[in-house]
């Protein structure tokens, strides 16, 4: 896989679905072999594709479930009935890409790793494509297929530079998805941006459903340290569903899949079977005890927020956080709603032009806390842990793309081993 990123990472990001509509003609128009959900959102889409692709298959359905981006292996990104693609399957995408790429086809890395998923999910027979949007909506490289559902799970202030620079600009972007009158819309938005995506919804001519107000309730009766369990009303009402992936806020990133699957026919066996088979790396996950290690990819605001509101879960005598950000997130308002709350903060900085300085993170860090800047993020993994102490926690979070290397570092993997590749 690393031949099609040496090849075009270098094209960074490009707005547009033309690149994409011409590979994915050259690659035989595979969206058009499957029904798709597209999911979009600041925080959660992950967990709601996740969570529906695993509830798909349970009802009996092949179901490809692409996401952006990975935490550890780039194979996490294509999964077909919960088995990521192997080394080997992924080989011969990788070649028809890098053939297009030189005969003209214009492409970035993510419209490239898009229309290998398209391809992958219609080579495997799916009937089901549930699609993670990379950013934004309107000109994602997955918006080319026509949806079956659109999913809006919220929005907050995000990618500004290319998707506006309010919470109601990047919802009119977002809710773009939103084209199939034949389809159905869900959210989770509240507020303007649910004005928005209402409005984009009444424009295209499609039924949406709504957390909270619009046809879908959710009460969580227990958070768990490794599940989360709610009872929901929709087209159903089910009482005490599971799902395995932890924090407070997946009762709501869990009912909007229900809701989603509901509409495309789940009973109540495929739902409580298939949440509770979901699987989703880097969500308040477990990956060491003595200290406990938490890994989570909580990379904005809203997603911190979400993050420390389920902290309790796990008892501790003290809290170590690793943490680190890129340049174009709002890492000071992270780090003054987390650094209070932790005992120590060691920062670290990844090996990436978009990284934010290590020592700039923690002279802020250190405004509210003992704060030490560990530039290398393995480094960094085990001086937290020693500052924890066996009864301790070490919770990593702040960036997605630092998430991987800092897990397999507390996992004992090599400093050389690099995580998210």
């Amino acid at each position: 896989m690393k031949k099609l990123e040496e090849k075009l990472s270098k094209f960074g990001i490009m707005p547009g679905l033309e690149r994409t509509q011409l590979l994915c003609e050259a690659l035989g128009r595979p969206q058009d072999r499957m029904e798709t959900v597209l999911i979009t959102g600041t925080n959660g889409k992950g967990s709601v594709a996740a969570a529906l692709a695993s509830v798909l298959s349970e009802a009996g359905h092949r179901t490809g479930a692409y996401f952006s981006p990975h935490i550890e292996r780039y194979n996490e990104r294509f999964r077909v009935d919960g088995k990521d693609i192997t080394d080997a399957e992924f080989a011969p995408y990788e070649d028809m890409l890098l053939k297009l790429h030189d005969e003209g086809y214009k492409m970035t890395l993510f419209e490239a790793l898009t229309a290998i998923a398209y391809r992958h999910f219609a080579d495997k027979g799916c009937r089901y494509a549930v699609m993670e949007i990379g950013m934004g909506g309107r000109f994602d490289a997955t918006n080319i297929a026509m949806e079956r559902a659109a999913v809006v799970t919220n929005v907050g202030l995000e990618h500004t530079d290319y998707l506006g620079k309010t919470v109601r600009e990047i919802a009119a972007d977002k809710a773009q998805i939103i084209k199939n009158p034949k389809g159905v819309a869900v959210t989770g938005c509240e507020g303007e941006a649910l004005e928005e995506v209402k409005k984009r919804a009444d424009e295209a001519g499609v039924r949406l459903l709504g957390l909270g107000s619009g046809g879908i309730g959710t009460t969580l009766r227990e958070a768990r340290a490794d599940s989360t369990l709610f009872d929901y009303c929709g087209k159903g009402r089910y009482q005490a569903l599971s799902v395995s992936l932890a924090g407070r806020h997946q009762a709501g990133n869990a009912a909007l899949a229900v809701a989603v699957a509901e509409e495309l026919g789940a009973d109540e066996g495929a739902i409580r079977a298939g949440l509770q088979k979901t699987r989703h790396p880097g969500r308040l996950q477990i990956i060491g005890r003595e200290p406990l290690i938490v890994a989570d990819a909580a990379h904005n605001p809203e997603g911190i927020k979400a993050l420390i509101q389920s902290l309790d879960l796990y008892p501790r005598e003290r809290l170590v956080c690793v943490f680190s950000a890129l340049k174009d997130k709002d890492w000071r308002s992270m780090l003054a709603m987390l650094a209070p709350l932790c005992d120590a903060m060691v920062v670290n900085q990844m090996e990436d032009g978009r990284a934010e300085s290590a020592d700039a993170m923690a002279a802020e860090a250190e405004k509210y806390t003992e704060a030490e800047a560990v530039r290398d993020i393995s480094k960094s993994v085990q001086a937290a842990k020693r500052k924890a102490g066996r009864k301790g926690m070490v919770l990593i979070c702040g960036s997605m793309y630092m998430l991987g290397e800092a897990m397999a570092a507390a996992r004992g993997y090599g400093p050389g081993f690099k995580g998210n590749q």
